[in-house]
């Protein structure tokens, strides 16, 4: 993967979520943390599901339930805070959508 994007805030209340899709590559990773989490009920993630070739999307499991976000774990992947921490420690470069 060449980048890592930690999106952390809704599209419902910033743009952040948008300009990480608009520069998204196939090789990225996107993981949904903090409020993030409500982006998979977004128009936005829904538009870009539509696309050819997503790149890899995870979701911090307590997070999503913290918040009553629905998960389909069949279509996304989950993850604990400290697999992410092993994640991130993988991953060349990452930015922080907050």
């Amino acid at each position: 993967m060449s980048m890592l994007h930690l999106v952390r805030t809704s599209a419902f209340q910033t743009d952040d979520f948008q300009q990480c899709l608009n520069v998204l590559q196939p090789t990225d990773c996107i993981v949904l943390l903090d409020d993030g989490c409500y982006n998979l009920n977004h128009d936005l993630w829904q538009e870009a599901l539509n696309k050819v070739a997503l790149p890899a999307l995870y979701i911090i499991e307590a997070h999503a339930q913290a918040r009553a976000v629905t998960l389909d774990k069949e279509k996304i992947n989950t993850l604990s805070l400290d697999a992410l921490m092993t994640l991130i420690c993988e991953t060349e470069k990452s930015v922080t959508w907050q």
